[in-house]
């Protein structure tokens, strides 16, 4: 049931007649886990906060940086040096007591540790920049059968795509992993082409849009589908997506 306070705070999506009290209730019963808590992670966090799903985890292990702060929007000149997951957490907790929110002071790099943290959520969302950690990622969680969903950017491109398990087109079909030394040599050059903060701040915002759509089951979500987004040129565009049935990863049941 949802408390005169929800009901309040939550009266402008209410009125949207595809979600109403129902819908808000479905939100409310909600949980994903947030891997990442920096330029794509902050958008994601405040919209999902906002909206009332009721349990976000958190997972970061970085510190709040001077770096971060064009375009990591929930953290200020006062965190800096502050562990981001739990910076994060007080200030989603403060938008929003009804929720609860979890916070995972760690990096991704041990399967068994992912396994573990993931296995305690419906749903994952990658909003990560470390192109080892995606792979990990989307293996885990193809293996758990957890829904993911994955925001990507550099400069002014950002990219979103939604993976279900075994049924859709997973990050591994699409872009193929390859050896450590060329992921690290690819996540390096990424980072050094630079980003500016409004394409994770669009790009987080549609990631965000794509969960609460499932969680409320309504709309249609990025099956076999990537969205492409461009601030230069104003440009959205859809390419369709195929599962690799040799796939390393989602072909093996």
């Amino acid at each position: 049931m949802l408390s005169k306070d929800e009901l309040e705070r939550y009266d402008r999506q209410i009125r949207i007649d595809k979600i109403g009290v129902e819908g808000q209730q479905k939100l409310k019963s909600a949980n994903v886990l947030v891997v990442g808590a920096g330029g794509l992670g902050s958008p994601i966090l405040l919209y999902l906060g906002s909206a009332g799903v009721g349990r976000i985890g958190i997972v970061d292990g970085d510190v709040v940086s001077i770096t971060n702060l064009n375009r990591q929007i929930l953290y200020n000149m006062d965190d800096l040096g502050k562990e981001k997951v739990l910076v994060a957490k007080e200030k989603i907790e403060k938008l929003n007591p009804n929720i609860t929110v979890e916070a995972y002071n760690t990096w991704l790099t041990d399967e068994e540790i992912t396994e573990r943290i993931f296995s305690k959520f419906s749903a994952v969302i990658d909003a990560t920049d470390n192109y080892e950690t995606r792979y990990l990622i989307n293996r885990i969680a193809v293996k758990l059968n957890k829904i993911l969903f994955i925001g990507a950017v550099g400069r002014f491109v950002g990219q979103v795509m939604v993976v279900i398990p075994h049924e859709t087109a997973c990050f591994n079909c699409i872009f193929p992993e390859r050896a450590k030394e060329i992921l690290f040599e690819l996540t390096e050059e990424n980072r050094n082409q630079g980003i500016i903060g409004t394409t994770v701040g669009v790009t987080g915002t549609l990631v965000a849009n794509e969960f609460i759509k499932y969680a409320l089951g309504i709309g249609e979500i990025l099956m076999n589908k990537l969205l492409l987004f461009d601030g230069l040129t104003n440009e959205f565009s859809i390419i369709n997506l195929e599962k690799d049935p040799n796939c390393k990863v989602c072909s093996i049941i």
